[in-house]
């Protein structure tokens, strides 16, 4: 079963589940809180993978933290706390952090927000793993589409350099998401209603400023009913900076949230146990559909640094018509684009100081400089340039000729390949 197939049981399943719950005349609110953690404890458990000493625990505790977690995804035992059936686990253990609430309301938004706000110090001070490294290397490279080491070469931006740290601190922390159950009738509103809160938060007095809204803090993952946000933080979902260094960090969709949210747990395990397979996520090449909701940037106030955002606006029928699966394509290149491209498959880089014949070649082939093919070639994020040496981004860049174009893309996980079958199947 592909991951698609898995994410559609388990949304018929919390659905059903869900209605009958719902149904429960019950007033007690540590009653109803238990029962859809119980819930959220169980779809979780049945997307685990076997054979990773993983287990699924509610109502439990972080190693110097007072606060109650609902869910957690753990790997191994914990420490029992005598006379109940809590246990508290150390910070490395734990891959996933949910907050379950019945409903997903304005208050309700808050009070999961300021519980997970807590992991972010919590994990800061802490030695990364190298799964955390390698996640953060892939992670920057294609939100920035630079190398991490442009920060030591002196390369990035102030911008840039403020993601570049944002983005360590996502890699170190667990996977944090709110998941209600009820709440918003539409995604306007659920988009409308959490901008208000942070709205709410901004600092206007920069000697009390408001801490904790960064875009760290935000949670990955936040489901209400049929809607969901989640972070272009290129673990997975991706959203590369555009040029004038805004980066959509924060999108809303009304697709399937068990999809998203399988998608962020997988992710995180293939990073931490390299030894799973990458066909658990199929053939990888469906789009699913999400609106752009959050902007952000570096900003300078009376000499301090802090972020900007910008808040997108769609109209609600617009939210509403966008519920289209699309398919993932590679970069079409032009024939100059793809002979460049094919010489860094076999010689790694190529220095733009010393190649003499370079810029003769790009102009003959119609570019009116060097400067202007790079650029162009840069758009594609499958190169970047440090040092005056032009390198791949990818990590195995592959070159490609269908139905008379040039493609080219980063066939680590078998995408390319899958594309490049689906193509010829079609044709046939």
């Amino acid at each position: 079963m592909t991951i698609t197939s898995i994410a559609e049981l388990i949304n018929e399943f919390v659905k059903a589940e869900a209605e009958v719950l719902n149904q429960f005349d019950i007033n007690d609110q540590i009653t109803i809180g238990r029962m859809y953690e119980g819930l959220t404890a169980n779809v979780l458990n049945s997307t685990l993978l076997k054979g990773l000493n993983l287990k699924v625990v509610k109502n439990c505790f972080i190693n110097g933290s007072d606060t109650e977690f609902d869910v957690m995804l753990v790997e191994g035992e914990g420490k029992k706390i005598p006379y109940s059936d809590r246990s508290i686990f150390e910070a490395d253990q734990v891959i996933v952090v949910i907050q379950v609430k019945k409903n997903l309301y304005s208050k309700d938004i808050e009070k999961g927000y300021n519980n997970l706000k807590f992991l972010v110090n919590h994990y800061e001070s802490m030695e990364s793993e190298e799964y955390v490294k390698r996640l953060f290397r892939d992670s920057f490279k294609q939100v920035c589409r630079k190398e991490i080491s442009a920060l030591d070469s002196g390369e990035l931006t102030e911008n840039e350099k403020l993601i570049f740290f944002t983005l360590w601190t996502e890699a170190s922390l667990p996977v944090r998401i709110i998941w209600g159950y009820n709440g918003f009738k539409s995604e306007y509103s659920f988009r409308d209603s959490f901008y208000d809160y942070l709205s709410k938060n901004i600092s206007t007095d920069l000697d009390n400023k408001v801490e904790g809204f960064g875009p760290h803090n935000f949670p990955d993952l936040i489901i209400c009913g049929q809607y969901s946000m989640l972070k272009n933080n290129a673990m997975p979902f991706i959203q590369p900076i555009s040029n004038d260094g805004w980066w959509s960090f924060y999108a809303s969709s009304s697709y399937n949230p068990s999809y998203f949210f399988l998608e962020l747990v997988w992710t995180r395990l293939s990073y931490r146990y390299e030894q799973l397979p990458t066909e658990i996520f199929g053939e990888d090449l469906d789009m699913q559909p999400a609106n752009k909701y959050l902007d952000c940037r570096l900003k300078t106030l009376n000499g301090q640094l802090g972020w900007e955002y910008n808040n997108i606006l769609i109209a609600d029928e617009d939210l509403k018509a966008n519920t289209e699966v699309i398919q993932w394509e590679p970069v079409e290149l032009d024939l100059t684009q793809h002979t460049i491209i094919a010489e860094l498959c076999k010689h790694y880089e190529i220095d733009l100081n010393t190649d003499k014949d370079l810029g003769k070649f790009i102009i003959k082939n119609g570019y009116s400089s060097l400067s202007e093919f790079i650029n162009e070639l840069k758009k594609t994020g499958l190169v970047y340039v440090e040092k005056d040496k032009l390198r791949l981004l990818t990590e195995q860049c592959q070159c490609l000729i269908q139905n008379g174009k040039f493609y080219a893309a980063d066939n680590k996980t078998g995408r390319l390949t899958n594309w490049s079958l689906k193509e010829l199947r079609k044709n046939k």
